[in-house]
């Protein structure tokens, strides 16, 4: 009698775990409709948005009528995200405030959400802000698109410097100076604080929108004794990367005249990240002596000589001199090299970090970041890290992250290999990467995901509501979860 009690009570609490478990997965999706102040909603559905599953589409479709407006812009950006050619829909652009339709242009322009096509039907909207006729028209510039020159010349009229200065860049590349008379003219009644900030947000908008012929006056106007070093590096960078000419020019230049070792290294960094054809010999311009200023030179002389191996080498001694920065600019140079020596580079960086961490704590901000460029081009040094780094726990679930974040089979069945001798988050982190590299997960599995789903984890809550949606859909749940927490 007492066994058949038994009996029943296991079948019965089995049963109670699987609702919970659903149960518990829905009521954590609620929260990115629920009212919050602290911007939790916001982080939880671009968190579903990284997942990128097309099952969620009818979620985002919901979001847009939301009582919330930066729940509406996520719904807006989600779907286009998800849309065949990764474009913003206008006809829900529309029904926006002016407000929240300047943040979906801005972030769908920053995102890259938005086509040509999308983008000359937005310029025909009537009280279109002048910050963002320019911003649109410089993001067709950018395309390789002709943009409206009638509308910027308005815009070059504007007191705002930030809309004044990008609407006579572009007028620029058009043959059309008028407009940076003008600028140039209300930038000089302006105080030398407010200049700089000026030119050094000019500066990047013309690199970011590829505006080259604006280049030259710009670098002209920060020959002015009146622009500080962080301003004129800032431009250097600009010149670097749209015109190599000029941009090698002044960076000679600069490294003559500041022979500070901070603006040395950060010279050297913007000359080292570019792709174009280095000059030879520049890296001398640099050297000074110091072990991280010679590393930096030597693979600018690697770079221009256009050795790929040799510059993947230079690049493990840079990171090897344990430098935040110069790690981190490393790391996205070699995402230019071959993907065999790119691995190469970024394993580098993460053994030594392995292998010597007393002494290489400043690289813990790069870690993720180059583990996940690995995880999507060698997952097989990624599981012998994980295994390698059994008494580093943080850094093993940094490389399980990274699984999770390359959303692949191949990552997939990495976790699945290291599961049984993680941590307990480690545990967590990698049933989240086998659920989202997998397309389908056997009961067992997906019995386990369901307690991560419900908190068993220790999984932080923009990862939890990604475990929450991932053990809905593989429970063939996707359709009875969005019910419960569309926006009605």
């Amino acid at each position: 009698m007492m066994g058949g009690i038994f009996f029943y009570g296991s079948t019965a609490s089995a049963q109670y775990k699987r609702t919970d478990h659903f149960d518990a997965a829905v009521l954590t999706l609620k929260r990115c409709t629920a009212s919050s102040n602290t911007g939790e909603q916001h982080a939880l559905i671009v968190s579903l948005r990284a997942l990128n599953d097309q099952s969620l589409r009818p979620f985002f479709q919901s979001l847009t009528k939301s009582t919330s407006w930066s729940s509406r812009v996520d719904g807006i950006l989600g779907l286009a995200e998800l849309s065949a050619n990764r474009d913003i829909d206008v006809a829900l652009v529309n029904q926006l405030s002016v407000e929240d339709r300047s943040t979906v242009l801005r972030n769908a322009v920053g995102f890259r959400l938005i086509q040509p096509e999308t983008i000359r039907e937005m310029l025909k909207t009537k009280d279109l802000p002048l910050l963002d006729l320019v911003v649109l028209s410089a993001e067709l510039h950018r395309r390789g698109e002709k943009f409206p020159e009638t509308e910027l010349d308005k815009a070059a009229l504007d007191p705002s410097d930030e809309i004044s200065g990008l609407a006579a860049a572009l007028l620029l590349e058009a043959g059309n100076v008028d407009g940076w008379k003008i600028f140039t003219a209300q930038l000089a009644t302006r105080s030398p604080e407010i200049r700089n900030v000026v030119i050094q947000e000019l500066a990047r908008a013309v690199q970011l929108y590829c505006i080259r012929a604006s280049i030259a006056p710009i670098v002209e106007i920060v020959q002015d004794p009146s622009y500080t070093l962080p301003t004129r590096m800032i431009v250097n960078g600009a010149a670097l990367a749209l015109a190599p000419v000029i941009g090698q020019q002044e960076w000679r230049k600069f490294t003559t005249q500041e022979r500070g070792q901070a603006a040395l290294v950060r010279a050297g960094l913007q000359l080292m990240s570019q792709e174009n054809n280095i000059e030879a010999g520049l890296g001398s311009s640099l050297r000074n002596g110091e072990p991280l200023v010679e590393a930096i030179a030597d693979a600018i002389e690697a770079s221009a000589s256009g050795d790929s191996k040799a510059l993947a080498a230079a690049l493990e001694v840079v990171i090897d001199r344990a430098n935040r920065p110069s790690a981190e600019w490393a790391v996205k140079r070699a995402a230019s090299l071959p993907p065999p020596l790119a691995a190469q580079v970024w394993k580098h960086l993460l053994v030594l970090f392995l292998t010597a961490p007393p002494n290489t704590s400043a690289l813990s901000g790069v870690i993720l970041d180059c583990a996940s460029r690995l995880a999507l081009v060698d997952t097989g040094s990624i599981e012998n890290l994980i295994k390698a780094s059994a008494d580093e726990r943080q850094f093993q679930e940094i490389l399980i992250l990274s699984l999770c974040n390359a959303a692949t089979p191949e990552a997939a069945a990495v976790a699945e290999r290291v599961r049984g001798s993680l941590s307990r988050r480690g545990e967590g982190l990698a049933m989240l990467a086998v659920a989202r590299g997998k397309p389908a997960l056997s009961p067992d599995v997906l019995r386990e995901l369901g307690i991560i789903a419900a908190g068993g984890g220790d999984l932080d809550q923009t990862l939890l509501v990604q475990s929450a949606w991932l053990f809905a859909r593989h429970s063939g749940k996707a359709d009875q979860a969005l019910s419960q927490i569309e926006n009605k």
